[in-house]
């Protein structure tokens, strides 16, 4: 065999063309027998030896059904099985061949199964062997027939082509159904393995997910904890009407907290989203920063507030929690702005603020999570990010997030605008 079989995966077992179809195979095999047994008895007529031949013949029968047929149904190449057969078929076979040339009918399915059961040089070895032991035989018991000898020369010659050729065929067959085997094969690997990182893109996507979610809410509400705490240590003794303040801010901080911790677990909509629109939660956003810093805030709605698709609105809210949470830690400004505009293409998010700013592309090498978190967010939704910024000149972020849920004059109109003093 020029291409061995294809090893199966554990638990799965690669079936051959001829091994599913055996009943064809037990059908072709002994019509195959009955004709040669046929041959025999019309040619010669009846006596004794005829009827030695065909029950000669017809151990075949048990041998095929006891070793060939399960060697054929689920053997590997050359076994054990395999090679008794084939030698019980010679010893069977090739000396009713040299007795009566008509049971050559025989190799009509005798020439096929070596091809089937054994690698190639084997296979034509035995081939040869139901072929030319009868030639040699005829040779030996009809040497003084000319005419006879060379007539049996050429039958000989001609079953042993159709045979070779035959076998040639069967063996073609046989290539071709270890490589579909090997195919099918890999193919499954090449399914398992995808699957296998299907999942573990997925688990990576969700970790991500939930690192931008932890950081966008609950990292950053403990931050405003630790600075409101901070704040209350310098106050308790000097002005403890501030410190009240301060100890009903970080309570409302805490709760906040937890709803949002309660929302993600649950994975639902931030829980600033359950109960208010988006411009209701942004302005609460910058209310809180104005009373925990102390600094001017601006909130501006510009355009027909629409309802915009969740996917939208979260990233929206995120992105003004992760400007916030900057400013709260680094800017040291004294007014923050926050403008919404809604236009007919979808949303426009800008935070601003006069603080004492930075270099864009030397902050922190890229050892922050939050504004990289932020981009991939947006990113995720179709939207883009804008960030200036200089040393003493502030900082403004842009988000612009694209959905087509505004009505198309919704750029001409202005909503109230509202603006907190701290």
């Amino acid at each position: 065999m020029t291409v061995p079989p294809a090893a199966p995966q554990p638990g799965v077992r690669v079936t051959h063309a001829w091994q599913r179809n055996a009943r064809l195979w037990d059908f072709h095999c002994g019509t195959a027998l009955v004709a040669a047994e046929l041959f025999v008895a019309f040619s010669h007529g009846p006596g004794l030896w005829v009827w030695l031949m065909n029950g000669w013949l017809l151990l075949s029968v048990p041998l095929y059904v006891t070793v060939g047929r399960p060697a054929l149904r689920g053997d590997p190449e050359n076994s054990r099985r395999a090679v008794a057969f084939c030698a019980g078929m010679a010893v069977l076979y090739t000396p009713a061949a040299m007795l009566a040339q008509e049971a050559s009918v025989a190799m009509v399915a005798l020439a096929p199964l070596p091809y089937m059961l054994l690698d190639r040089l084997r296979a034509m070895a035995y081939l040869l062997v139901y072929n030319l032991v009868p030639l040699v035989g005829w040779t030996f018991l009809m040497w003084d027939a000319p005419g006879h000898l060379l007539r049996t020369t050429l039958i000989a010659a001609v079953v042993t082509g159709s045979s070779l050729g035959i076998g040639g065929w069967v063996e073609s067959i046989v290539v071709q159904s270890s490589e579909r085997a090997e195919l099918i094969r890999r193919l499954d690997e090449s399914r398992d393995e995808l699957a296998r990182l299907s999942v573990a893109h997925g688990a990576i996507l969700e970790r991500e997910r939930l690192a931008r979610e932890i950081h966008d809410t609950l990292a950053q509400g403990f931050t405003s904890l630790v600075m409101l705490c901070q704040v209350l240590e310098g106050e308790l003794e000097k002005n403890p009407e501030q410190a009240r303040r301060y100890l009903d801010l970080m309570q409302r901080t805490a709760r906040e907290n937890l709803a949002e911790s309660r929302s993600l677990v649950a994975s639902l909509s931030p829980a600033q989203l359950d109960d208010s629109s988006l411009d209701e939660a942004v302005r609460r956003l910058g209310d809180r920063l104005a009373e925990e810093l102390g600094v001017e805030m601006a909130v501006h709605v510009t355009g027909t507030p629409c309802e915009l698709p969740p996917a939208v609105e979260v990233v929206a809210l995120r992105a003004s929690q992760e400007a916030l949470s900057n400013i709260r830690k680094h800017a040291h400004a004294s007014r923050v702005e926050i403008s919404l505009t809604y236009t007919p293409q979808g949303l426009e998010l800008t935070v601003r603020d006069d603080g004492r700013g930075f270099v864009p592309t030397a902050r922190r090498s890229g050892k922050g999570y939050g504004l990289p978190g932020m981009r991939a967010r947006v990113s995720e939704v179709g939207g883009t990010t804008e960030l200036t910024s200089a040393p003493g000149e502030g900082t403004r972020l842009t988000v612009r997030l694209t959905a087509a849920a505004c009505p198309p004059d919704a750029h001409a109109q202005t909503a109230p605008f509202q603006e907190a003093h701290r």
